[in-house]
């Protein structure tokens, strides 16, 4: 339990449930209202990328790209969904939790992502550009045959013209990958759904002073 009441290691687990959180939103405003925030796509791949990081601030990109995340952090942990579309984001969040775990014990999914962010980072060295659509595509790819494999499978809901071009198909799993990352770093923090619900009321509290550094 020492673990659990330590503020260095719950401000990790805090960030990294954002960073599972932000996945969940950019998904699902990009498949149900075709909003497509390229920052935030950006911050996404770079947290994938930062395969060997531990720190969930740098790793995920700054407290402000995680700001709208943390903000609906607290909700979540204090009432649960209070809204379908809250029930959904909690979907794809727990779903993503479930992956991160599965991924760490599957020797062969973790050898493929590694494999896929290795070519990633040779793309963007080419491109010059993180979100290129070559880079997008090869993290697609690396979802679909590194994650894919997994359970549970993620089913993605939406409008149907936001995701019937195959720019969509790559963005969301761009996303989704992203959501998997965050979650292998909120399991190297010491998270688990059991520690989550035992400590909600601190990690909503964590959140608040995470926000309250924001603002100041």
């Amino acid at each position: 339990m020492a673990m659990l009441t330590n503020p260095a290691r719950r401000a990790d687990r805090t960030l990294a449930l954002a960073g599972i959180l932000r996945a969940a939103q950019e998904v699902q405003d990009a498949a149900r209202r075709g909003i497509h925030d390229n920052s935030m796509l950006g911050y996404c791949v770079q947290s994938i990328l930062s395969l060997e990081g531990r720190d969930s601030a740098a790793v995920l990109g700054g407290l402000p790209s995680l700001r709208r995340a943390l903000q609906g952090l607290c909700p979540l942990l204090q009432r649960g969904p209070g809204s379908a579309e809250e029930a959904e984001q909690m979907r794809y969040a727990l779903s993503l939790a479930k992956l991160g775990k599965a991924l760490t014990h599957h020797h062969g999914a973790t050898e493929r992502v590694r494999r896929g962010i290795d070519e990633a980072r040779r793309q963007i060295e080419h491109f010059g550009d993180p979100i290129h659509p070559s880079v997008l595509g090869g993290l697609a790819n690396t979802y679909a045959e590194g994650i894919g494999i997994l359970s549970p499978r993620i089913i993605v809901s939406g409008e149907s013209r936001f995701l019937t071009q195959e720019e969509d198909t790559v963005r969301i799993r761009t996303l989704l990958l992203a959501g998997v990352r965050a979650a292998v770093l909120w399991r190297q923090a010491g998270g688990s759904v059991f520690t989550t619900f035992w400590e909600r009321g601190a990690l909503c509290l964590e959140s608040r002073d995470l926000l309250a550094h924001l603002s100041s």
